[in-house]
């Protein structure tokens, strides 16, 4: 009856040992998803027989036989370890194992070996052990993005995405509606000329969806500027003010920072909001007034918007918007 100590037990040992044929084995394994009902004495007895030889399903062969393993994929564009608390990606891991957990899924998370990070080589992905996967970066390649659609494999964005021909699934700050928002509060406060600011890309979506908002939200002609770096603050603080500027809407806290150790009075010479994007900030006695983003929640309504799609393969691609909570601070105030 033994199945020989120098291997695993395979599906077939079990059948053999439970009495049952094979056909039944996987039906135990994957009742949940087959629809098919076994009676309770023959699922007990099969069940029983595993834990006693130790018999572990193989999640790969599962997944070749059209089979759900429960695993949900995550994969970046770019490295995510350390994952501390302070880290950009620690928030949404946070919210993509706690909605998980509660769905009875669980983690596999794929990173990118010799050198740059590739979805495919040669062709085919390893993202197929798992059955459907969560997305992020914030500098994918669109190019693979739109191939593992063209795939047919099932995979949510974290963040705003877009890509030519059919869309995908994503789940996505609102940083126009919030930058909006606060553009609006600065006219209100009386200010009446107001600026955008921010560093690096400004073609990289996140980054169109905060300045959209700014334009939606501006009551006449305003600059936008792109700094590459923040050696080209100093040449900024002067534009402000030859210009005349009493507000800015900045994109990153670092910008916000080095214009304050510039020599600008916050908010006594300028007023400032900062669109939630903390990476490379130095420093946290500063309480900036702006927008939060919601990355625990975003990947929470990820992960849940990826097993409805599991759940039903033949629906449409879908996109959702998960608010950004606006913070008071204190580095706004009338115009002096």
């Amino acid at each position: 009856m033994n199945p020989g100590p120098a291997r695993r037990p395979t599906q077939a040992d079990i059948a053999r040992l439970a009495g049952v044929s094979q056909a039944t084995v996987s039906l135990v394994l994957n009742e949940r998803d087959s629809g098919v009902r076994i009676s309770p004495s023959t699922r007990d007895r099969v069940l029983a027989v595993m834990r006693e030889w130790g018999y572990v399903a193989n999640a790969s062969a599962r997944s070749l036989a059209g089979g759900r393993n429960k695993i949900l994929g995550v994969y970046t564009f770019e490295a995510v370890f350390p994952t501390t608390s302070g880290n950009f990606y620690f928030p949404f891991l946070l919210g993509m194992e706690q909605e998980a957990a509660e769905l009875g899924y669980d983690l596999l998370l794929f990173t990118s070996t010799e050198g740059e990070r590739q979805i495919f080589r040669d062709g085919s992905t390893r993202l197929s052990l798992a059955d459907g996967a969560l997305l992020l970066g914030r500098n994918p390649d669109t190019e693979e993005v739109e191939q593992l659609r063209d795939s047919g494999y099932p995979f949510v964005y974290v963040g705003h995405q877009e890509v030519t021909g059919a869309p995908v699934s994503y789940v996505a700050a609102d940083y126009a509606g919030a930058t909006q928002q606060l553009t609006e509060r600065l006219y209100e406060l009386g200010h009446e000329r107001v600026a955008y600011a921010r560093l690096g890309d400004g073609d990289a979506q996140p980054s169109r969806d905060r300045e959209r908002g700014f334009r939606q939200g501006r009551r006449q002609m305003a600059p936008v500027w792109t700094l590459e770096s923040v050696d080209e603050v100093e040449g900024l603080v002067a534009e402000i003010r030859h210009g005349g500027i009493t507000a800015l809407v900045a994109e990153q806290v670092l910008l916000a920072e080095e214009i304050e150790r510039a020599g600008v009075s916050i908010p006594g010479e300028l007023s400032v909001v900062v669109l939630g994007d903390s990476i490379g900030a130095r420093r946290e006695d500063t309480q900036w007034t702006g927008l939060v983003v919601p990355r625990e929640e975003m990947g929470r309504r990820a992960t849940r918007l990826l097993v409805s799609q599991l759940e039903t393969p033949e629906a449409e691609a879908k996109s959702e918007s998960v608010e950004c909570p606006l913070t008071d601070g204190t580095t706004v105030g009338p115009p002096s």
